[in-house]
């Protein structure tokens, strides 16, 4: 499943990502799972946001990077392959 990156929160720890799902369907997380070939861990939510009609954006999701270290290989406005 790809995902877009929309926003990095790293100023406090553990490093957060928000991520839009780009395809249709549902996912889940594998025993290791990667973000990008960036290890995250085995959590995932679905933060308050909605779109521009002022609906629920149910596409947009948060994921917590296993080591902050691994912040500098990933970007907003980058396509991400979710493993």
């Amino acid at each position: 499943m790809k995902f877009g990156i929309t926003y990095i929160f790293e100023k406090q720890r553990p490093v957060t990502l928000f991520a839009r799902q780009l395809g249709a369907g549902e996912f889940s997380l594998s025993e290791s799972p990667m973000l990008g070939r960036v290890p995250i861990k085995r959590y995932v939510s679905q933060p308050r946001s909605i779109t521009p009609d002022g609906k629920p954006d149910l596409s947009q999701f948060s994921f917590v990077l296993s080591s902050a270290n691994d912040l500098p290989k990933l970007g907003v406005g980058q396509i991400v392959e979710l493993t």
